[in-house]
């Protein structure tokens, strides 16, 4: 079934995007292969946290410069990315280091009974690392679309100031904030539908406190915090690179 599937995601790309759809089918896969690799070496006892760093500057470089080419806009939109990536490390690392919801609830006892709990690692590093992973794919795509329209903006009309061109990539970012917070939470709900069901006789306060509900709420929201941080960040880096590029 996922050979079926993917054979018809590639068709529909090649279809539809041509020549950028196939970058884009092989680019999904390469990233997936990322993803992979980073599990491995981290079961090899290799830090969580410097594997996770090292995969979404990776993954920021593939998605880019891969399928975007090397130029003004996306170098604007990987220097951006790695800006508010840095600001999420620390939010992520207080969070880990402060709180008590890293490792598993006792929903996966019965899944994970089996194995042995000596594992050596420490699961906060685990819990950091995977909230950096999970956060780099939604700052890719709100800072390659603000740079991207940025810079459409400027090749529409190069007499316009930075100042103009920062205050429209501004306009642009409040666009695509509302889809991009609406796309998160759905994700969120609708995963957590079956959690619902199963834990349906438990009051608001429980299923706040619960440790699988709290996990995904604070990823969403550091999520959140991102996708709103990368707005102006890329609308002002962007701008700043755009008129200097075409000096």
């Amino acid at each position: 079934m996922i050979k079926i599937l993917s054979l018809i995601l590639f068709i529909l790309l090649a279809l539809v995007g041509r020549e950028r759809g196939i970058k884009t089918f092989f680019t999904f896969y390469l990233s997936l292969l990322l993803i992979i690799f980073y599990i491995i070496f981290m079961s090899f006892g290799l830090n969580a946290i410097i594997l996770a760093i090292i995969t979404c500057i990776l993954a920021s470089v593939i998605s880019l410069f891969m399928l975007n080419g090397y130029n003004v806009k996306t170098k604007a939109s990987f220097i951006s990315i790695m800006v508010v990536l840095v600001f999420i490390f620390l939010l992520v690392f207080f969070i880990g280091k402060s709180s008590s919801i890293q490792g598993f609830s006792n929903d996966s006892i019965e899944s994970i009974g089996a194995y042995s709990f000596e594992i050596n690692y420490d699961m906060c590093d685990v819990f950091i690392g995977m909230y950096l992973v999970c956060s780099i794919g939604t700052l890719i795509d709100t800072s390659i679309s603000i740079s991207s329209a940025v810079n459409e903006v400027y090749e529409n009309n190069k007499k316009i100031t930075q100042k103009e061109l920062f205050k429209s990539g501004m306009n642009i970012g409040h666009d695509i904030l509302s889809t991009t917070i609406n796309t998160l939470y759905f994700a969120l709900v609708c995963g957590f539908i079956g959690f619902f069901l199963w834990h349906r006789g438990g009051t608001l306060g429980y299923l706040l406190n619960y440790k699988v509900f709290a996990q995904e709420v604070i990823k969403v929201l550091i999520a959140f915090i991102g996708s709103i941080l990368i707005i102006p960040i890329t609308a002002f880096i962007s701008s700043h690179f755009i008129i200097n590029d075409s000096y």
